[in-house]
């Protein structure tokens, strides 16, 4: 009798056990279904976030790279010391305005470095820094009496002679991240 009893108690027992274990396997599964259903969403909203990003700052960065680039023409040797130069200029007027325009130019483009690299902001300055260097080098190697279009030309000189074109150099490396870039 106690055998039977333990049946009719065994029995049910099992069966709910049964469908305890096919229930856990029913949500495992619909869990793991729905977590990954839920990742991929996320994955793709992600995706579609960039996508619209970028689209908004593509242009921006681009506008950045040509901003920059003009900047670097426009303190390029030959093109600064011939818009600066005046016929009766000293060569302390010309060295003080070549000075000033360099960094007037130089702040007024000093927030583009948001969308460039280190590397091609630190070149940037670099180029700023060595045109200054070049222009003051040049004023204390001239005559007391020197006049503006003779530094200028001195200025010129120098470049050509040392074969430096810095501008070219950091102008290349923007072309070229702009190239990786797109």
């Amino acid at each position: 009798m106690m055998i039977a009893e333990m049946n009719n108690w065994i029995l049910p027992l099992s069966g709910i056990g049964l469908a305890l274990v096919a229930a856990g396997i029913v949500f495992g599964v619909t869990y793991y279904l729905m977590d990954k259903m839920f990742a991929e969403q996320h994955k793709t909203r992600l995706l579609e976030l960039k996508k619209a990003q970028l689209a908004e700052i593509t242009p921006v960065k681009l506008q950045a790279y040509e901003r920059l680039t003009l900047f670097l023409d426009r303190i390029s040797a030959d093109n600064i010391v011939i818009r600066i130069t005046k016929p009766n200029q000293t060569a302390q007027q010309l060295r003080q305005g070549l000075i000033q325009t360099i960094s007037s130019e130089y702040n007024h483009n000093i927030s583009q470095q948001i969308y460039v690299s280190n590397d091609a902001w630190n070149m940037i300055k670099a180029v700023k820094e060595q045109m200054i260097a070049i222009i003051e080098d040049s004023y204390k190697n001239s005559e007391a009496d020197t006049s503006g279009p003779d530094l200028g030309k001195a200025i010129l000189t120098r470049m050509m002679a040392e074969n430096t074109m810095p501008n070219q150099r950091a102008i290349e490396l923007l072309k070229k991240e702009i190239e990786i870039a797109l």
